[in-house]
């Protein structure tokens, strides 16, 4: 009987963990789990739905004017973006108020609404972006920038100053990894200082973005080869994934662990100017394309991570057991 109670306690507690991990803070409004979030058009954000369906639908437009985005397709503008644990959207940008090559960061909250603007300065490039634990980590080309989410306020010392980054990731596991035109390179988690341990070098085809899953396999897109390829922690390429004909500048790259697939931004029109795979896809699949065709100046993108299959299970798992248990008694 003792046994028994213990098992229902037990079942219970999995039970709760896995409808707050399900609940927090994945549902919340109007930002939701499976939206895309797009930089496009100088200084707009684009919210799609989703990475379930692939719909590729609109669902609303934010804009950090008067901020903007560089519109161009190189490497000398920003548009950065990612999301924080709590659904806060974060953006890069240049010509920060206006003021000609000035950096910053633009800060939403889960309703859409600008709730901090951050001044950079006049550094060089604001790039890729990356937040965890309540800082915020930005790719620029003289060193990783660190900022707090809060306050705004930047935090020294700068990360290899000096070193010209594209994109920064975390793992799981909070080790950090930055992106070079030529190297993959990674701080271990509380440990960021210095100029970082070389994982491995990757061929110098103008790499933009970096990705990685909850098996630390990192993702690349690659823009002058119009390819994204998977590697393994210690630079085995594992797979590469093609791009349909006419997509264009192959820039931003992000993953859903829920539905466990890779969506990537490019410039091109008339595709769609998302793509998709499955991070199961063999190497050699391209990539499908979905959503609006009519975006300019595309640039980065980030999703809202939709639960986990892990989890999914649990829960229902849970619901079942749970159910039993009632029975009998």
């Amino acid at each position: 009987m003792q046994n028994g109670r213990r098992r229902f306690i037990i079942i219970v507690a999995l039970f709760v963990g896995a409808f707050v991990l399900t609940s927090m803070p994945i549902s919340a409004a109007p930002f939701q789990a499976g939206q895309i979030f797009i930089a496009y058009g100088g200084s707009n954000i684009g919210v799609l739905a989703d990475t379930v369906s692939l719909a590729g639908t609109p669902v609303q437009t934010l804009s950090i004017s008067p901020s903007t985005f560089g519109t161009g397709t190189g490497l000398a503008g920003s548009g950065g973006i990612a999301l924080d644990e709590f659904g806060n959207l974060y953006v890069t940008v240049q010509n920060y108020e206006g003021i000609t090559n000035r950096r910053g960061i633009i800060k939403f909250d889960v309703s859409g609404n600008i709730v901090r603007k951050i001044d950079g300065g006049t550094t060089t490039d604001f790039r890729g972006i990356s937040v965890q634990d309540g800082v915020i980590y930005v790719a620029s080309g003289s060193g990783i920038r660190r900022f707090d989410a809060t306050t705004g306020t930047a935090i020294s010392p700068i990360i290899a100053s000096g070193t010209s980054f594209r994109d920064v990731a975390f793992d799981r596991h909070g080790n950090l990894y930055a992106l070079l035109s030529n190297q993959v390179i990674r701080w271990s988690a509380g440990s960021f200082s210095g100029s970082g341990t070389v994982l491995f070098s990757i061929p110098a085809q103008d790499p933009r973005a970096m990705v990685i899953d909850e098996d630390s396999n990192i993702y690349i897109t690659f823009e002058n080869t119009r390819v994204v390829r998977k590697y393994s922690l210690t630079g085995t390429l594992l797979a590469t994934y093609s791009t349909p004909t006419g997509t264009g500048s192959l820039i931003g790259l992000d993953y859903d662990p829920g539905t466990q697939r890779l969506f990537a931004s490019h410039t091109g029109t008339g595709i769609g100017q998302i793509l998709w795979i499955s991070k199961i896809a063999p190497s050699g699949t391209t990539m499908t394309a979905f959503g609006p065709n009519n975006l300019s100046g595309v640039r980065w993108l980030a999703v809202y991570p939709t639960p986990e299959p892990a989890v999914t299970v649990l829960l229902a798992a849970g619901f079942l057991v749970l159910k039993r248990r009632l029975k009998r008694r």
